[in-house]
């Protein structure tokens, strides 16, 4: 549920809002996974769902190729809690933090086609290619703006870069030309920060479905045993699709999410809105996502 959700905001570089924070009604949906592959895909995120550096970072630990698999942030880029899909095998990817120090941050920032037009430009093709390495995104003819709209990024300089830099610690151009298109450039201050080499590194979990569904039942399962008859009507209703609350929600809806928060040791994921979990039910397995009602949240 909630990894769907964080996957899809980082592969666009947006920030989506949390599941069920609007919506002040819980819900219980409910999908089989008696089948060990459909209990896998459940669990597991394949790379190829990743972002592009977030698949980089996870082959390469996979491949154990330390330079693919290393990236330098003042924080982890990704911190995957659940397996990773590659090639059929399921895997545990975590990192490890080494050689902390201190960086130049800068405040760069580009205007697309300004007013005034700037008077000492340079083609982007002729800057610095730590520059380019660093400025592609802001500089991008390609990127849809409206004339005198501002993109601005943090852009992190060791001293050795800064010294080659043309355009930090202060511009020495106030325009960049690329493909037809002319930008203003600006530096809006500068600050230290601290970062870190991030070593990503993947351990085996299972060869294949069995293997990981075999682990995730272990983990996660369990019962709620004997179940009221308007309890039992809530989770029949889940099955398959998705069974909502009033709002208020009743107390049959209010006690059976109480059941589920009693079983957070075993949640595959919780929150303070909603939750995971691996229910064994009417002789099945149920991927149970519940949002819970508002009042319950927090």
């Amino acid at each position: 549920m909630r990894r769907r959700q964080f996957l899809a905001a980082v592969a666009v570089g947006a920030t989506l809002p949390l599941a069920g924070c609007s919506d002040p009604r819980g819900s219980i949906r409910l999908t089989d996974v008696s089948d060990d592959a459909a209990l896998a895909d459940r669990w597991a995120i394949p790379t190829g769902d990743l972002a592009d550096s977030y698949r980089d970072l996870s082959v390469g630990a996979i491949e154990d190729d330390a330079e693919r698999a290393t990236v330098t942030d003042t924080r982890p880029p990704f911190d995957p809690t659940w397996p990773i899909a590659y090639e059929g095998s399921y895997y545990a990817v975590d990192y490890e933090a080494t050689n902390e120090r201190t960086r130049m941050q800068y405040g760069v920032e580009s205007t697309f086609d300004p007013d005034p037009t700037p008077e000492r430009t340079v083609a982007y093709a002729d800057l610095p290619a730590v520059d380019r390495e660093k400025l592609d995104r802001i500089f991008d003819s390609d990127t849809a703006r409206d004339p005198g709209e501002t993109l601005g990024a943090g852009v992190r300089y060791t001293d050795a870069e800064a010294a080659e830099s043309v355009v930090v610690p202060e511009p020495e151009y106030d325009g960049v030309t690329r493909d037809g298109a002319t930008f203003g450039v600006a530096v809006r201050g500068s600050r230290e920060v601290t970062v870190a080499d991030y070593h990503y590194r993947a351990e085996l979990l299972a060869e294949d479905a069995p293997g990981l569904a075999a682990i995730a039942r272990e983990r996660f399962r369990f019962s709620f045993g004997a179940l009221p008859a308007d309890q039992r009507a809530i989770l029949d209703e889940a099955k398959g699709g998705e069974a909502e609350s009033e709002d208020p929600p009743s107390e049959a809806f209010t006690a059976l999410v109480e059941r589920f928060r009693d079983h957070d040791d075993v949640a595959v994921e919780v929150t303070e809105y909603d939750g995971t979990w691996l229910l064994r039910y009417d002789g099945a397995d149920w991927w149970a996502d519940v949002r819970y009602p508002e009042e319950m949240r927090g």
